[in-house]
């Protein structure tokens, strides 16, 4: 029998170089790797740093090959370093920017790379959704359904950057630094910053949403939310500790109804929820939307923001507690 051969799809944009720092990502290399290969994009290229103590490095140089280019991520180098040395090794014009637990999908590649092929911008973002097979993780699809309805209504310029779907030309980047700064924390928020002073608009695109792995357990979910609210602070302060000083008496405030009724059933306590009720609403409001444009939601979902509500009240708290701390305002 006769071998067939497929033949490659021929993309309606250039090719381009995604630039992805694996650190302890060797559960979802294989994957990431595969969508990848999975576009049939002439001429793309992906240009990966790993390392971690979990064989990231190793597993990801079992896969590499001219499409795919490995580096290793020493101990300490941190995520902007890491990307810093994979553009070394970027051919192409067009840079992707994404993480090793999201998957490439042509519909939102074509998408994001859309306004800097036709010139219009020189960096774009957009959005992101859980991974099809976090279907059904309460805490997964709340934030996808929380996300939906923001993504849905942002644009059509943006003030930031999605570190794990944004591209930007490689002119774009040499006006920004070429990621020559060294940033412990917040790498995406920095660039978009860079990017911003340097008369570079970014553009949104809410036509391209990649799957990407969302935090599913309690640690993990309230370790990244503290880390990004803190991110903000640290890298513009002068806006944002201000920010983060008011939303943290507003949890505070949020918490003192819930509290209080661990003690006391009364009518001060009842009144005293108010304000985690009006936050509770606004969280409702956001399932509702998404259920509308098409999100599938679990029961549980629903039945569990009230939890979710709480949870995201002790990481806004988190987040001023680390600001406060030398040790921990540039923890990753």
């Amino acid at each position: 029998m006769q071998a067939v051969t497929i033949e490659p799809q021929t993309p309606t944009l250039p090719p381009f170089t995604a630039l992805v720092a694996a650190w302890n990502e060797g559960e979802n290399l294989e994957a990431h790797i595969r969508s990848f290969r999975a576009l049939r994009w002439p001429g793309a290229q992906l240009v990966l740093c790993a390392g971690g103590k979990d064989g990231t490095y190793q597993r990801a140089l079992a896969l590499a090959g001219d499409d795919v280019i490995v580096l290793e991520q020493k101990p300490g180098m941190g995520k902007q370093r890491a990307l810093r040395e994979a553009l070394k090794h970027a051919r192409h014009d067009l840079i992707f920017l994404t993480d090793a637990d999201c998957l490439y999908d042509r519909q939102s590649l074509e998408a994001l790379l859309g306004p800097l092929a036709e010139g219009r911008y020189q960096a774009a973002t957009g959005g992101s959704r859980p991974l099809t097979r976090q279907a059904g993780n309460a805490l997964a699809e709340y934030q996808g359904a929380r996300d939906a309805r923001y993504f849905d209504q942002a644009g059509p310029d943006s003030a930031g950057l999605l570190g794990r779907n944004a591209a930007l030309t490689r002119e774009a980047l040499r006006q920004a630094g070429d990621l020559s700064e060294d940033v412990a924390t917040g790498t995406d928020y920095h660039l978009a910053k860079k990017l911003l002073e340097a008369g570079i608009k970014i553009a949104y695109v809410k036509e391209s949403r990649v799957e990407s792995e969302y935090p599913d357990t309690l640690a993990s979910y309230l370790s990244r939310q503290r880390r990004w609210i803190k991110n903000l602070a640290v890298h513009d302060p002068r806006k944002n500790r201000p920010e983060l000083l008011k939303s943290a008496g507003l949890a505070v405030g949020s918490l003192l109804g819930p509290v209080g009724l661990l003690f006391a059933l009364n009518g001060l306590t009842v009144l005293l929820c108010a304000p985690f009720m009006l936050a509770m609403a606004s969280r409702y409001r956001d399932l509702i939307y998404a259920a509308g444009v098409g999100e599938a939601l679990s029961l549980k979902t629903y039945l569990a923001v009230p939890y979710f509500t709480l949870l995201d009240q002790i990481a806004v708290l988190g987040a001023w507690w680390d600001l406060r701390d030398p040790k921990r305002r540039t923890r990753w």
